[in-house]
């Protein structure tokens, strides 16, 4: 799998868990503390987000990190 498509794939299982939990990219970039536009580009895999980002995204979602990429 390219880069590219990793981050695709992840950005669509965060949105999709997001969505899970019924919150708009508003709510949840707000339990995030970062802004709206910021989640945004980590769903649709415009962003190598950090993996300290990932782990504060996991713990949002009351999940393992290993979760988002299941």
């Amino acid at each position: 799998m390219k880069d590219q498509e990793f981050l695709e794939k992840l950005g669509q299982r965060i949105a999709q868990l997001r969505k899970e939990k019924g919150w708009t990219q508003k709510e949840f970039s707000e339990k995030l503390g970062i802004q709206r536009t910021a989640l945004a580009r980590i769903e649709v895999g415009n962003v190598n987000t950090t993996i300290i980002s990932l782990k504060t995204i996991a713990d949002a979602l009351s999940i393992s990190i290993n979760y988002l990429f299941d």
